[in-house]
């Protein structure tokens, strides 16, 4: 095979050999873009058994399609060579991230909480990875974790083979007991207990079952009880103890049903709340991934539990009966003397039983700066009785994502309706048709309830950010930073990029439509209209991805009498029908922003523009300082806010336009007296929730946050803040942008 390309892409370098793969670093000029390239050796090409492993991989994979797995883009064969074309991940291995140091209580909450999902989605489908490691953990350039190599999964079918037949495979210092032992009817629980084996290792800094050979680490799975999370870290919460006794308890069903449960679990100990209790469905019906693997697809059930069942004590563990025990030392001991045979081959290089590697790094464009250590017994994989080495990547230093909980005691205010909802859980105050309000707070995402309580932290990166918005399902905030859309969930605290642009100067909008359809973006300050496809969204990297997924060539990028509209920011009608953009205008010889709205129900070369404001509608600007608008809102119909820029970066007058009337006011609600910033209407357009600082107090003064029916204003009626922890916002010059989350 060409070395020098694979395909259509170009190799840069050679990133990673095994025994059964090389890695390949190289660059996909159809998508401008790096990916990595496994590549199976000629060697293997005639062993069936081989090539159906490695054709697998890519099809497992790509049948999972999940944020948190690394994807695959491309599969093929040249010079009767297999290959497999995957994202390149440049964050390196978190075998390399452990090695580093400390890992936070938060940084692995973090972790656990983004692949848990994954892990469910894989076990829908009847996939089973069976060698969840920190090797096969891989971080993106933003620190991003994702589960890689399903080459081994085994798929749980109706007749229950597999391609690996009854042969153990995995990690001997994160299998679970049914695992070595052989078990024909592993299920997804199997790859949790293998998770919380990493849970411990990350909590403690080091593993709860070590010994100098498999054989022996093998058996203490089975035989020893399970340490005391508590012992080994005395920092932790009480509550950790019961999240590993479950995770890692000995048989299957005293575990956690779903890796998700585990991840609640652990975000509740983090807290310091009560674990919540464990739910086992009555049965859990599968899809069949790859149907044509057996003659007559089926589903595959795991049997349910009594929800009493409790978890065996150390003392219960301990008194296995002579029988197991003796039984289980001659299996381990064949596995042992068969696995120090095939680890002699395997470090020779002998045969086929090389088996598939994740690859250890052997260069990189940058060379590390020592040389990358030797894999040891315990982050090493039995396949077919065979040593498996694992990808050694460089790993950036990953900022952890917390939720914190700070709820303060909630205060009632006369626009608040309670409503009742068909679920569960408990119904949410409701204003305005809006049930959350996202905010920023020193450069961290915050949510609450509308009326103020349960006030959560989401985010704590201290990145900056600015465009908040909610996501169309509502389970995460949205928001810019730097050249990147980001989307932090609410629940999890996961962030996932949804777009970056890394060669551009600067992204200044990404403003979803109501319906969840369409996406306006400024880069650059050129103005584009898209689907909002994150698949498409994700890969683009330049303008012209933008111009090819465009569905209006008006809007991609919108210009005006054949030169460009340099645009700011950009809101929605609520029909989608109209768009309104800030954007630089001339106004009297001089430069002041101005907002456009432009009709775009039909694609045509000159949208209709139907007003131009402020301009010579109304005197916004102080001509003798600045004619920048930094923020408004629309209701989606015939109201605008905007705000002057007087003091404190940014608090000034609060304007309100009317484009059914062209008329503009001061309103100044509170009190009547200034300053405000960042408002945003309800989403049924009756309420106005803004940021307040009384100008009477310096430049020192409080910030407060109101959420006020706007057709009282000007009545003479007096508002109360929403119920904020006192001086919650410390730096006078804040921006917290709120926004609010439509009700379900």
């Amino acid at each position: 095979m060409n070395l020098k390309k694979i395909g259509r892409y170009e190799v840069k370098a050679e990133v990673g050999r095994g025994g059964m793969a090389t890695v390949y670093r190289a660059y996909d000029p159809s998508f401008e873009r790096d990916v990595a390239i496994k590549v199976l050796p000629p060697a293997f090409q005639h062993d069936p058994q081989f090539r159906v492993r490695f054709e697998r991989e890519a099809k497992t994979i790509a049948l999972l399609e999940h944020p948190a797995i690394v994807p695959v883009y491309d599969f093929g064969e040249e010079e009767q060579q297999l290959y497999i074309v995957m994202r390149f991940m440049s964050g390196g291995s978190f075998s390399l991230r452990l090695k580093e140091g400390e890992v936070t209580k938060e940084e692995a909450q973090q972790i656990i909480s983004r692949l848990a999902p994954s892990l469910d989605a894989a076990h829908a489908k009847g996939i089973i990875h069976r060698d969840i490691k920190p090797g096969n953990i891989l971080f993106d350039q933003y620190g991003n974790a994702f589960l890689s190599d399903f080459g081994i999964a085994r798929i749980t079918e109706h007749a229950g083979t597999t391609i690996t037949g009854n042969s153990i495979v995995g990690t001997p210092a994160y299998m679970s007991p049914e695992q070595i032992q052989g078990d024909k009817d592993l299920d997804g629980r199997s790859d949790i207990y293998s998770l919380g084996i990493i849970l411990f290792q990350m909590l403690t800094g080091k593993l709860p079952y070590h010994s100098d050979t498999p054989a022996k680490t093998m058996m203490m799975h089975i035989l020893d009880p399970i340490p005391n999370v508590l012992e080994a870290n005395p920092n932790l919460p009480p509550g950790y103890e019961d999240v590993i006794t479950q995770a890692l308890a000995k048989k299957p069903e005293d575990r956690y049903s779903m890796a998700s449960e585990m991840a609640n679990a652990l975000e509740a100990a983090l807290k310091g709340e009560p674990i919540p209790v464990r739910q086992i469905p009555a049965e859990v019906t599968v899809e069949s991934p790859l149907p044509t693997l057996v003659q007559q697809p089926g589903t595959s059930t795991i049997p349910s539990q009594p929800e009493t069942a409790a978890l065996p004590s150390p003392e219960k563990r301990r008194s296995k009966g002579w029988l197991i025990v003796l039984g289980l030392v001659a299996i381990v001991i064949v596995l042992g003397i068969t696995a120090a045979a095939f680890i002699y081959i395997g470090n020779q290089g002998i045969g086929p039983l090389a088996m598939l590697a994740t690859a250890t790094a052997t260069s990189t464009q940058q060379p590390p700066p020592t040389e990358a250590p030797s894999p040891t017994l315990d982050d090493t994989t039995i396949a077919f009785g065979v040593m498996e080495t694992e990808m050694a990547l460089i790993t950036p230093t990953l900022e952890p994502t917390s939720t914190l909980t700070n709820t303060p005691k909630p205060t009632v205010t006369p626009t608040t309706t309670p409503t009742i909802t068909p679920t569960s859980e408990p119904s949410l105050p409701v204003i305005g048709g809006a049930d959350k309000i996202a905010l920023i707070k020193e450069n961290d995402i915050w949510t609450m309830n509308v009326d103020g309580t349960d006030l959560s932290q989401i985010t704590n990166d201290g990145a900056e950010k600015s465009n908040l918005q909610w996501s169309p399902d509502g389970e995460s905030v949205n928001y810019i930073s730097g050249k990147c859309a980001w989307s932090a969930n609410i629940t999890s605290g996961r962030l996932d990029y949804i777009a970056c642009f890394e060669v551009a100067d600067y992204l200044e909008a990404f403003e979803i439509s109501p319906s969840g359809d369409q996406v306006a973006i400024s880069l650059n300050r050129e103005f584009f209209i898209v689907p909002y496809d994150l698949e498409r969204l994700g890969q683009a990297k330049y303008r012209t991805h933008l111009i090819e997924m465009a569905e209006c060539e008006v809007f991609a990028p919108y210009t005006r009498g054949g030169s460009s509209v340099a645009v700011k920011s950009v809101r929605w009608s609520n029909d989608e029908q109209q768009v309104s953009i800030s954007k630089l205008g001339v106004v009297d010889d001089r430069s002041e922003d101005l907002i456009h709205i432009l009709d775009i129900s039909e694609c045509v070369e000159t949208p209709p523009r139907l007003d131009e404001f402020p301009g010579r509608r109304f005197e916004f600007y102080d001509r003798d300082t600045t004619s920048v608008l930094q923020n408004f809102a629309w209701d989606g119909q015939f109201l605008f806010t905007l705000f002057t820029h007087k003091r404190n970066g940014g608090f000034g007058d609060l304007w309100v336009y009317n484009t059914d009337l062209h008329r503009a006011d001061i309103i100044n609600p509170i009190d009547d007296t200034c300053c405000y910033r960042d408002p945003h209407w309800s989403p049924d357009g009756r309420h106005l929730i803004f940021v307040y600082q009384d100008q009477s107090f310096g430049t020192e003064g409080n910030i407060l946050l109101y959420n006020i029916p706007f057709g009282t204003v000007g009545t003479g009626l007096s508002y109360p803040p929403l119920p904020l922890p006192e001086d919650f916002f410390e730096n006078p010059r804040e921006r917290p942008q709120p926004v609010l989350r439509p009700a379900k």
